[in-house]
């Protein structure tokens, strides 16, 4: 083979190799509670807030609340930021961090807010045909 040819298809092979263990490690995967107890790396989990366990402490500016996941195994989560606008209103929440001495810190919040949307997908069991209302007013 010619000299160029394999320097060039070990370069392909080299940039191969780095992209897919960047993207490996961009990747965080969502897991269960429990699963999250047992990783060390970063991950993602999705739970039922506890209402009764939201506090937020001004001191140092983090969320401490608990959630639990769909086998009921409840896990305490710590936020350190800026309580996002509709926690209060959440029902579900994606917590997106690390399990780190029996809490999991997390980096980031995506809540879930169901009734955000109940207006709309009542109106559309009621008239599935409908198109959306339009305003007429000035």
């Amino acid at each position: 083979m010619n000299k160029r040819y394999v320097v060039g298809l070990t370069i392909i092979a080299v940039c191969g190799a780095v992209a897919a263990v960047a993207f490996r490690g961009s990747v965080t995967p969502y897991v269960s509670i429990a699963q999250a107890k047992g990783l060390d790396r970063s991950c993602q989990v999705m739970g039922e807030i506890d209402k009764d366990q939201v506090r937020y402490d001004h001191a140092n500016g983090t969320l401490h609340f608990s959630i639990v996941d769909q086998e009921g195994h409840m896990m305490p989560v710590a936020y350190q930021g800026v309580t996002p606008g509709n926690f209060d209103q959440a029902k579900d929440v994606v917590c997106r961090g690390r399990f780190e001495h029996g809490t999991f810190v997390a980096e980031q919040l995506l809540v879930k807010c169901p009734s955000k949307y109940q207006g709309l997908e009542e109106a559309e069991e009621e008239n599935p045909h409908a198109s959306p209302a339009v305003s007429d007013s000035v």
